[in-house]
């Protein structure tokens, strides 16, 4: 009888003990301690009028059970958000909030961001794993200040200009608008860190009438603008027609044979992609090649005039011709200028090389940065001289002329292009117009050229 009560008890013991792993077993995973993860999309440093925020949650363990974000200023508090039943569970929440301090109460200067995430763990009594993170805000909502330095402007259509202005918040992102245009600028004076310029463009195919002002946007995303003083001289490009043939278009694809798409198959076919998508290709990558600046002036009075007499000139409308009917339009966005066959070609101001390389319609190419978004480009070269990344001094020779690319007969294409669009070149090798355009505003504003630091 003994025996038997023995083995009853042995058998409760084990059912307690299962009991009390199986229990283990399933509690233990709800009892984890790993606390949810909190991070920002980007950094927040600045708060302005509205700002946006990408709030990132996770938590790998039991999953979420709460998120609160509040605003908090001294005894000022806001709470931006409060969510349970949208987060309850998931591993991982992305939260996008919408903050507008002066709608909270909030005034200008520090503040503080506070982000709490809780998890669905068992610990702390079922009140689970909790993370506090926060993170130090400047409420700014106040816009920068502009102030125009310069008189009234001169451009022509095709032409560049040049602003000189002052924004009060000195680390803000600034310059000139042109329609939808931007043109970046530049901060040249270290003694006047205020004071700025910007080289800027009236594209030659942009409408009459463009709004043409100053921006500038502080780190809180707050923005300013000013009407710019402009005067846009209208004038118009001639128009040269070309006759097209399937001997001309197929001498004009063997050269591209490599790159035309195999289902363009007719002459004309080849020629339309080379003439227009090609072109709209190699432009978009001039445009991104030559924007890479430096913030000082690294050429001196006017550009130097490449050798060479003028064979087509910038603006030139083309329209190709087939049959009597018109079949594709291009612009030609530079100077063309011919000398002798293989013609050593110069830098016409000293720069920094961007670009070395082929060029599509181009050939091979060579671009210069000259400085405060200023950039020269040298197409259609038999050879070149230099490589992407070396220092070029005005005059140094870079390369020889060719008939490389789209080039029919020995010539160099020169091109010069502000913040990425193609500019006038006749202007920059003009004394004058340096002078009126140029120098001048340097004189308006009493400020030197801002020329390269000795030793750089």
């Amino acid at each position: 009888m003994a025996r038997g009560k023995s083995s009853l008890w042995l058998i409760v013991l084990v059912l307690i003990l299962v009991l009390i792993g199986a229990g283990a077993f399933y509690v233990w995973p709800h009892l984890e301690g790993e606390p949810p993860q909190i991070a920002l999309a980007t950094p927040l440093k600045h708060l302005g009028k509205s700002s946006s925020l990408t709030l990132k949650v996770s938590d790998q363990g039991r999953g979420l059970s709460w998120v609160r974000v509040t605003l908090v200023q001294e005894q000022r508090k806001s709470v931006l958000l409060n969510q349970t039943s949208e987060v309850l569970g998931a591993p991982l929440a992305t939260l996008k909030l919408d903050i507008k301090p002066l709608e909270m109460g909030m005034r200008q200067g520090q503040a503080t961001l506070v982000v709490e995430a809780g998890d669905r763990s068992w610990r702390s009594w079922m009140k689970g794993n909790m993370t506090v993170k926060e993170f130090q805000v400047m409420v700014d909502t106040t816009p920068p200040r502009l102030a125009s330095l310069s008189q009234i402007i001169h451009i022509n259509r095709g032409g560049a200009g040049l602003a000189v202005y002052t924004v009060n918040e000195a680390d803000s992102q600034h310059g000139v608008r042109v329609g939808d245009l931007v043109f970046t600028g530049w901060s040249p004076w270290p003694q006047q860190p205020g004071t700025k310029l910007c080289y800027f463009a009236y594209p030659e195919d942009a409408p009459k009438d463009q709004a043409i002002e100053l921006w500038a946007q502080d780190p809180a995303g707050n923005q300013a603008k000013l009407p710019l003083n402009v005067k846009v001289h209208w004038k118009n490009f001639r128009t040269d027609v070309i006759n097209l043939n399937d001997a001309f278009m197929n001498k004009v694809a063997a050269r591209f044979a490599d790159q035309i798409p195999a289902d363009r198959q007719t002459p004309l076919a080849k020629f339309l992609w080379i003439n227009q998508d090609l072109r709209q290709k190699n432009n978009a990558k001039i445009h991104e090649a030559s924007k890479p600046s430096q913030a000082y002036q690294l050429w001196q009075n006017t550009l130097e005039r490449p050798l060479g007499a003028r064979k087509a000139a910038f603006g030139d409308r083309r329209e190709y011709v087939l049959d009597k009917k018109v079949v594709s339009r291009s612009v030609h966005l530079g100077q063309d200028l011919a000398h002798t066959e293989r013609s050593p070609v110069k830098a016409t101001a000293s720069g920094m090389v961007r670009y070395a390389a082929d060029m599509g319609i181009y050939g091979n190419c060579v671009i210069l940065s000259h400085g405060q978004g200023v950039a020269t480009l040298y197409g259609h070269l038999s050879e070149l001289k230099v490589k992407a990344g070396d220092k070029v001094a005005r005059g140094q020779v870079i390369g020889l002329s060719g008939m490389t690319g789209l080039a029919l007969g020995d010539h160099l294409h020169f091109s010069v292009l502000v913040d990425g669009v193609f500019v006038q070149p006749t202007e920059w090798w003009d004394p004058h117009w340096v002078q009126d355009n140029v120098l001048l505003r340097f004189k308006e504003a009493g400020l030197p050229q801002p020329l390269p630091p000795a030793g750089k």
